[in-house]
């Protein structure tokens, strides 16, 4: 008979981790319960002090990498094709915005201006995130709309950002099978009607998060360069990787930590309290994008869902 994992062992491993974090005056980092902190427990080593404790190998830099703060190996993205079909008022078509709501900043050049999609200009319409890789990187499905807006990419500026689709009784974009294969930004996401074959990327998944530096803190995101639209501010699923949404000035985001990677340096973080961002959510930015720490602060938490909760 297979034997059962009894609560006396449970509960002496709870007393061993509780002893062991007092001794030496640590906490579970980034809010991670002890019931959580157990869950995870089957091989591998991380230390605690001077006592060895048991963590699967891919949570030993959990302090660093929470769930959420993918490898590029567990993002699979794909494009639908859609087409802009009416203009807000104002403009001859829609404007691409950092949050889902016609009141949100507009995403802008970066010699300034709003970035309008054309009456007829394609768009590809953002799918969920995904880790599989068997099959040829299936399509994901499509990201949930939000009050009627989509995340979406515009090829003919190479910006991605919320665009409405159907808001207030008006249909503002459609999605249209007949027009021309639609690639992510550098090629790499892909069109979800023909996986990743048509497309420059010839392989799925990507590189692992690695061994992020620990740097648990409460840090603003800074004010604007000269662009306001640098790409330094949008959230994504991996570093150098799928974006999902905007940081703006004035946002709290705590940081877990950060790596290196494509000539720059990028941090886990958690939206704190940001403008266009739920509370909790979690993702990785350029680590040019932070001030310094700052003391904790109050959260809040936007009505926008987050895509890889």
């Amino acid at each position: 008979m297979k034997a059962k994992r009894t609560d006396s062992k449970v509960k002496g491993l709870a007393s061993k981790i509780d002893k062991v974090v007092n001794k030496a005056s640590l906490r579970l980092a980034g809010g991670t319960s002890r019931r959580s902190f157990i869950g995870r427990m089957t091989s591998g080593v991380i230390v605690l002090g001077t006592t060895s404790l048991i963590l699967k190998p891919s949570k030993a830099m959990a302090a660093c990498t929470p769930e959420q703060c993918w490898g590029q190996v567990n993002v699979n993205v794909c494009y639908s094709p859609w087409e802009v079909v009416a203009a807000e008022s104002g403009y001859d078509g829609v404007v691409l915005r950092k949050g889902p709501s016609f009141s949100a900043d507009p995403v802008t050049y970066s010699t300034g201006g709003d970035i309008v999609i054309p009456v007829g200009a394609e768009f590809g319409r953002c799918s969920n995130r995904s880790g599989s890789v068997s099959g040829g990187c299936p399509d994901p499905g499509p990201r949930e709309n939000q009050f009627g807006f989509i995340w979406g990419y515009w090829p003919g500026y190479a910006r991605q950002g919320w665009m409405p689709y159907s808001v207030g009784g008006v249909t503002y974009a459609v999605g249209d099978n007949s027009l021309a294969t639609l690639c992510g930004p550098a090629g790499y996401d892909f069109d979800c009607r023909y996986a990743h074959s048509a497309c420059p990327m010839n392989s799925c998944g990507g590189e692992g998060v690695g061994n992020p530096t620990c740097s648990q803190t409460y840090r603003p995101i800074v004010a604007y360069p000269t662009d306001p639209s640098d790409q330094r501010f949008y959230l994504r699923y991996a570093a150098d990787s799928t974006t999902f949404g905007w940081t703006v000035p004035g946002d709290v985001i705590m940081r877990y930590g950060y790596i290196s990677g494509a000539g720059t340096t990028w941090s886990c973080v958690e939206a704190y309290c940001c403008q266009y961002i739920p509370q909790g959510c979690r993702g990785w930015v350029e680590s040019s994008a932070l001030g310094s720490p700052i003391t904790q602060g109050s959260g809040c938490n936007p009505d926008i869902l987050c895509p890889n909760s």
